[in-house]
């Protein structure tokens, strides 16, 4: 038997988000940082540091540190990239921002502090806050990709699931993982980089040779599963699960604790908490500058669409909106007919239906225009899945896998399917799936970034598309 003698009772497993002491010191350099920075900003407008911008600024500290763990920001970053930190960054510091303004509201000292001062300190923190972390991430990531406090890895199991973690490891040589090869956890799965089986394992633990083990095996190998668990309980070594669980296709596999109860959300959506407030704000300062650069245009549209053609300007189509709920949708009218959901049918290349603004308008796009007043209203987003027609819901949801979890989140005006080449007429299931993969992608990494890309790509990819008609 080997030497790490098998426990009598099962191991318990607790799932939380991982934070080191390293972590906690990062803490306390961020709450120096904004202190420092509200410094800074007086000291730039001439303003005297007094008594009230020093309560404001420990506020501001404590708030951050306190708001900081319902956004994540401090789980360990050794595994995240400088552009995941991003989000949970700035979500953090807005929430400050709005605790900061309730607090001076509710103690009615507001008219105390300069408001050049609170709009530098606002936008500075955050920056000062980025670039240290930008520092701070490049230079353990130089010392780690040369093998300086890193940390020696071994894989239990050889099948895909192993391979693609392997693969990983290997891409994130700043995380500072060195792999040192697969353990077999039966015949199967000889290869140059295996180095034995179990016993191998046992063996390097007992002699410290690795520092982490990752137990990549299928699920339906449980009961081999919590044997290597158990017997790894009496060494020191760290322990993770790699569960070949199939979430790609899912919306937000996370693990959330209930208790003592640990549970992987397998369709949820990402717009909660803060990150709706964000994703909110997001959409009413977007739309609202879109339908004022665009009212001119607007109203030269609905001339044009009334000339061409007998019928209203506007055409409300029905569409599913966030989890389901139906909404009406406004658009241009682009056709002779106006059909109902039921009866609808997708338009298609020399369509005899299409008018000749309303091809215009449709390859442009600029049929969908009214639509910033859906995303005004909170009906839509500027960014997300385009909302299908009825009918395409009802004939796909119980053929493509996951298709109906593309409703979690507001439908939008544009999203990562639209940008990446998946827009316009779908004939075939395979390019439905193709545009629910892409849909399910969004979902699954959100982020402000994320949506400005999309934005900002989107006029890009407009006049060069032949597929919208």
């Amino acid at each position: 038997m080997h030497s790490l003698s098998v426990m009598d009772r099962p191991v318990g497993i607790d799932i939380y988000a991982y934070e080191s002491e390293f972590d906690i010191l990062k803490r306390i350099i961020d709450g120096v940082i904004i202190i420092l920075s509200s410094l800074l900003a007086c000291r730039l407008y001439g303003q005297a540091y007094n008594e009230m911008y020093i309560i404001m600024a420990i506020s501001a500290a404590l708030l951050f540190y306190l708001v900081s763990k319902f956004n994540n920001l401090y789980i360990s970053s050794r595994y995240r990239r400088i552009t995941q930190e991003i989000t949970p960054l700035l979500l953090t510091w807005f929430n400050v921002i709005i605790g900061l303004l309730i607090l001076g509201y509710i103690f009615k000292v507001t008219h105390e502090y300069s408001r050049m001062v609170l709009g530098i300190w606002f936008l500075a923190t955050p920056v000062a806050l980025l670039l240290w972390r930008l520092l701070l991430k490049s230079g353990l990531g130089y010392f780690r990709s040369r093998g300086h406090f890193s940390r020696k890895v071994v894989i239990v199991g050889t099948g895909e699931n192993a391979q693609r973690l392997a693969g990983n490891i290997r891409r994130m040589d700043w995380a500072g993982l060195d792999f040192q090869g697969f353990i077999r956890a039966s015949n199967i799965g000889r290869g140059r980089e295996t180095l034995g089986e179990l016993d191998r394992l046992y063996e390097m633990i007992d002699q410290h040779e690795i520092d982490v083990v990752y137990i990549a095996l299928p699920m339906s190998q449980q009961q081999q599963i919590g044997e290597i668990l158990e017997a790894l309980s009496v060494s020191t070594v760290s322990t993770f699960l790699a569960p070949d669980f199939y979430l790609s296709s899912i919306a937000q596999g996370k693990w959330i604790t209930i208790g003592d109860s640990t549970t992987v959300s397998v369709i949820e959506t990402p717009m909660l908490g803060s990150s709706a407030w964000l994703k909110r704000l997001e959409d009413i300062i977007v739309s609202t500058i879109a339908i004022i650069i665009t009212a001119p245009i607007m109203a030269a549209i609905a001339v044009a669409v009334k000339l061409e053609s007998k019928g209203p300007v506007l055409y409300k189509q029905k569409r599913h909106g966030m989890n389901g709920k139906e909404i009406l949708v406004w658009k241009f009218r682009s056709m002779n007919v106006m059909e109902k959901d039921h009866e609808f049918k997708q338009a298609t290349k020399d369509d005899e239906r299409i008018t000749r603004v309303g091809a215009f308008l449709r390859k442009t796009s600029l049929d969908e225009l009214p639509q910033f007043f859906n995303v005004l209203t909170g009906e839509m987003s500027v960014v997300g899945p385009r909302p299908h027609a009825l009918a395409h819901n009802a004939q796909y949801r119980r053929s493509i896998c996951g298709y109906m979890q593309r409703h979690k989140v507001k439908p939008g005006m544009t999203g990562l399917a639209q940008i990446s080449g998946y827009r316009g007429e779908t004939e075939t299931k395979q390019k439905m799936e193709q545009r629910v993969a892409s849909d399910m992608e969004y979902l699954n990494n959100w982020s402000i970034w994320l949506d400005l890309k999309i934005i900002l790509m989107t006029p890009l990819v407009l006049f060069k598309d032949d597929n919208a008609y």
